[in-house]
């Protein structure tokens, strides 16, 4: 004998942002009780009374439930009233919380819409820009190097990967390094984007001598060369008369700065030359 068929069960998930989070948190719950006939349908960017009157009229033709994320004050409080009218259950996935959290940090929220969503972007956007950044490395990516908003340029253990990871993850921006060595030209494709996006690093040569050659000690195969006075001092002055050949680009002194001292003056290197 054949169970009978279930009915279908009707939620309506709608926020004033994207109601990606709210569908997530809705979804997990749905998870556990199992049901599979249940129709969930996600409304996003409500802004207006008319629009909750709707979503509550054919939510009570269907018998349904509204779950819901609205920061502003004056549509939570329509679709409690609506929702009552119209014998509506309804769930608040948000309000309670930002009534506790008022009350916890003694301040209103800014019930401001999509703020969620921002952060959304911001998060998304990171984790492109860190993908960008190690797929463009240590001269790798060349093909598409016109993507960066920002190539590094210098020679070896001038933090061009931590300063470039740093600007990535914290930033946002999608960054390239390539590195500079003694008697080889720059690669053609680094000449082909636009030249006030490219920054140069320097180093004092004591300080490079010393980071040269603890990094070779680390290593069981390397150049004698990397860590040799001359040879340092030789592959600096190399890149400082690249860096003269090419006025556009900026160029910073790493010498005693920390990543995120860098990463400010890289950005603030790149806003004044976009104004």
């Amino acid at each position: 004998m054949k169970s009978p068929r279930r009915k279908i069960k009707y939620i309506w998930v709608i926020s004033d942002g994207s109601g990606s989070t709210a569908e997530r948190v809705l979804q997990a719950s749905l998870v556990q009780f199992g049901h599979e006939n249940v129709k969930v349908e996600r409304i996003p960017d409500i802004r207006t009374r008319e629009q909750i009157r709707q979503i509550v009229n054919t939510a009570a033709k269907r018998k349904g439930l509204v779950a819901y994320t609205l920061v502003t004050p004056q549509l939570r409080k329509e679709i409690a009233t609506r929702a009552n009218e119209s014998n509506v259950p309804t769930v608040d996935l948000l309000g309670p919380l930002l009534t506790t959290l008022t009350t916890f940090l003694a301040a209103p929220p800014e019930s401001k819409p999509g703020l969620l969503g921002e952060l959304d972007h911001h998060y998304f956007r990171r984790i492109d820009s860190v993908g960008f950044t190690v797929k463009h490395d240590d001269g790798h990516g060349l093909h598409d190097l016109r993507k960066a908003d920002v190539v590094i340029i210098g020679v070896s253990r001038t933090s061009k990967t931590p300063l470039s990871m740093y600007l990535a993850y914290n930033k946002g921006l999608l960054v390239a390094n390539i590195p500079i060595i003694l008697g080889m030209d720059p690669p053609s494709e680094l000449f082909k984007v636009d030249q006030k996006r490219i920054v140069g690093l320097t180093i004092n040569p004591d300080l490079l001598i010393s980071l040269r050659q603890t990094r070779l000690a680390q290593l069981a195969h390397a150049d004698i060369n990397y860590g040799d006075a001359k040879h340092v001092i030789d592959e600096l002055k190399y890149s400082h008369q690249i860096f003269r050949q090419n006025p556009k680009w900026s160029v910073i002194d790493i010498t005693g700065k920390a990543i995120e001292e860098m990463a400010n003056e890289v950005c603030s290197l790149l806003i004044g030359k976009s104004t």
